[in-house]
């Protein structure tokens, strides 16, 4: 007996294993802005340094957490183009820099090479541990400057072919050395960064506009958020180069991080902690992962090939 199941053995085992569903991530989406919310005017109303500490780390977790929605709208399938989905891109991927073009650029090649030269996320200096992998967190503070770059960029993008390539490796962390310039991928992200870059002109002329207090309110929470970002795919999964692609391999090489309610809250935010269980079913809706998970280390437990 196989410790995985297929998708389609896995659903029957578990009828409530199923893909994301767009209108459920719209309403996770809803529930941290009304979190952040909550957390704002409890910052504008008491103006305490213990509440805005507090404060800064729970709007850290969500704009991570709205991260891990827009993650889970990538691996539904490209060809739905759905008015939730639009909203999940306006109220999860904007506010973080992202979309779901762009995340399902460079996350999708992830999961297809994860752990070779091709894997977008493989960072070869993790390996050393130490004060160069602390650094390397560390890069997750440029995230609100980098990203939301990417859509600013979007029109030169499409009106400059040249710049495809820069665009690609710069912002959707292409690694291919093809020729990207009429690349029909790239042009698609470009194309649908353009209302992500409006919202982005038009936010910035609020801000200076109205003198809105963004860094403490927003900008800060979103390099801590970056930082944290950047440390969870660090150790989520093994800095080295592994061919195998068998579910046994991928199993091995990702890891799961939970830290109960504290992970929930800020440092692993709507069971992206559970990232074995993921890389094995991708498609997975977000809330099945914990279930699931058990459900597999039970099979790995008593599995023949196992013991």
């Amino acid at each position: 007996m196989s410790a995985f199941p297929t998708p389609a053995e896995l659903t029957q085992i578990l009828p409530f294993a199923a893909p994301a569903r767009p209108w459920r991530l719209v309403r996770y989406a809803c529930t941290d802005w009304l979190v952040i919310g909550l957390c704002w005017t409890a910052m504008a109303l008491l103006r305490n340094p213990f509440v805005y500490g507090v404060c800064l780390l729970l709007i850290a977790g969500r704009l991570q957490a709205l991260g891990v929605i827009l993650h889970d709208a990538c691996h539904l399938p490209s060809r739905r183009r759905t008015v939730p989905l639009a909203f999940v891109d306006a109220l999860a991927g904007w506010p973080i820099g992202s979309s779901i073009a762009a995340m399902r650029y460079h996350h999708l090649r992830h999961h297809r090479a994860v752990c070779t030269p091709e894997d977008p996320y493989l960072h070869h200096l993790a390996a050393r541990g130490g004060w160069v992998k602390r650094a390397m967190m560390l890069r997750g503070a440029l995230l609100p400057l980098w990203w939301p770059l990417r859509a600013l960029t979007s029109p030169i993008a499409l009106l400059w072919p040249a710049f495809r390539p820069w665009f690609a490796r710069g912002f959707l962390q292409e690694r291919s050395k093809r020729d990207l310039r009429q690349h029909a991928e790239i042009i698609a992200c470009a194309r649908a960064d353009l209302p992500h870059c409006v919202a982005y002109l038009l936010a910035i002329a609020a801000v200076v506009h109205w003198q809105l207090p963004f860094f403490t309110y927003y900008g800060l929470p979103w390099i801590l958020g970056g930082i944290m970002n950047a440390n969870r795919v660090l150790i989520e999964h093994d800095p080295v180069e592994n061919g195998e692609r068998s579910q046994e391999a991928v199993w091995a090489m990702t890891h799961t991080w939970h830290y109960g309610w504290l992970g929930k809250l800020v440092l692993f935010p709507r069971n992206i902690g559970f990232h074995q269980v993921h890389h094995v079913y991708p498609a997975l809706a977000l809330e099945h992962l914990p279930e699931v998970h058990r459900y597999l280390l039970d099979r790995l437990q008593t599995s023949p090939s196992k013991t």
